[in-house]
C-alpha cells in the first residue's frame, strides 16, 4: 500500500467558524453546523439530482463556491476550504439496507399461509397485513436515515454527514488517510453502484466507508486526486 505521507511538516487544519456571539451547545451547534453543510451542499448542487457531483475541479468554479459556504454564520468551512464533491448514497442504499426485512416478512407471510397458521387472535389476512407492515416499516427507516446522509470532499478533509434526531458529522484530515479501495458487493455490482473505504494509521479514526455511490471509479479517482494535491500542498511525508 503507498504511505502518502513524505515528510514532517505540520498540516494546516481547517478552521470552524465561531458563532457570532454566543457559544451554543454541543446540540445547538451540531445542528447548526449541519445545517450549514447542507446549505452550503444545495448551493453547490444547485438542488440537482441528490446523488450527482457537485463542483468540477475547475478553479473558477471552485472559487465561486468558496463565498456562500464562507458565509454561513456557524459553518464548517473556512474561506480557504473548496467544496470539491459533496453526495449521497445511491437510493438504492434503503432498499439493500431494509432487505432482510421486507424478504423476511415475505416469507414469513408465505409460509404461515401455506401452513393456515395466523398469529394467535388474529385471521390469516390481519396476520398477512401485520407482517407485510413490518417490512414496510424497516424499509421506511432505512429511507429516513438515507435522507440526511452526505458525503463531502473538500481539499481538507473528508466529511460524513448522518444522524436522524441529532445530525453527526465527522471528518478527517486528507494527510491522514493512508490508503482508499473502491469495491463491490453483489447488489452493488448488479446495480452499477460501488463503495470506496478510506484506511487510517491511527486507531481512533477507524475504517470509513462511502457506501453505494454511483460513478465509483471516477468519485475514487478524484479522491485519490486531491489527497495527492493535499500532499504536495501540505509538503508530509
Amino acid at each position: 500500500m503507498p504511505d502518502y505521507r513524505n515528510n514532517a511538516t505540520e498540516p494546516a487544519k481547517s478552521s470552524m467558524i465561531p458563532p457570532a456571539r454566543s457559544v451554543p451547545s454541543g446540540v445547538e451547534r451540531a445542528a447548526e453546523d449541519a445545517a450549514s453543510i447542507m446549505i452550503g451542499i444545495a448551493s453547490v448542487c444547485g438542488i440537482r439530482a441528490l446523488s450527482a457531483t457537485a463542483v468540477s475541479d475547475s478553479p473558477a468554479r471552485s472559487g465561486e463556491v468558496t463565498a456562500p459556504w464562507a458565509a454561513i454564520p456557524g459553518g464548517v468551512i473556512d474561506g480557504g476550504e473548496l467544496v470539491l464533491l459533496a453526495i449521497k448514497p445511491s437510493m438504492w442504499r434503503p432498499f439493500f439496507d431494509s432487505a432482510a426485512w421486507v424478504l423476511g416478512s415475505w416469507i414469513v407471510a408465505g409460509l404461515l399461509t401455506m401452513l393456515g397458521r395466523p398469529i394467535a387472535g388474529f385471521s390469516m389476512a390481519m396476520t398477512v397485513q401485520i407482517l407485510l407492515m413490518v417490512g414496510a416499516l424497516g424499509l421506511a427507516f432505512s429511507i429516513v436515515r438515507w435522507i440526511p446522509t452526505w458525503y463531502v470532499l473538500t481539499n481538507r478533509r473528508i466529511i460524513d454527514i448522518r444522524g436522524v434526531r441529532t445530525p453527526r458529522i465527522s471528518s478527517c484530515e486528507l494527510i491522514e488517510i493512508r490508503n482508499t479501495y473502491v469495491h463491490a458487493s453483489i447488489e452493488e455490482r448488479v446495480t452499477g453502484l460501488g463503495t470506496v473505504s478510506f484506511a487510517f494509521d491511527k486507531a481512533q479514526l477507524g475504517p470509513r466507508v462511502w457506501r453505494s455511490i454511483a460513478n465509483p471509479i471516477e468519485v475514487h479517482a478524484k479522491i485519490r486526486r486531491v489527497i495527492e494535491n493535499a500532499i504536495d500542498q501540505y509538503g508530509i511525508g
